[in-house]
């Protein structure tokens, strides 16, 4: 939120997956799960997750996209080589009509 105040991203909840209703026409859902899992990375894995999001390099200016990476580095530099990082899963079951 540092570098790019405007992230939508921020906050992020556990929710069901999102079911076009385009879908619903030929599909119905037989069931909706959503589960947390933790996944491995390293410091370097990590920080290439984290550029990649749309959080960072593709919503910052090079500039300020530059800034945050140095700090987001050396951030982790802090942190073990190897670590997990928790996320949740959310998945939908169709049925064709």
């Amino acid at each position: 939120m540092k570098y790019n105040p405007k992230w939508t991203g921020c906050g992020d909840t556990v929710h069901p997956v999102w079911v076009p209703e385009e879908y619903l026409d030929y599909f119905k859902i037989e069931k909706q799960e959503e589960f947390r899992v933790d996944i491995p990375f390293t410091r370097d894995s990590w920080n290439g997750r984290m550029r990649a999001c749309r959080g960072t390099s593709a919503s910052m200016t090079s500039e300020t996209f530059a800034d945050w990476e140095n700090e987001h580095i050396k951030m982790l530099e802090e942190y073990p080589e190897r670590f997990l990082i928790k996320h949740y899963i959310s998945i939908a079951w169709l049925k064709k009509r």
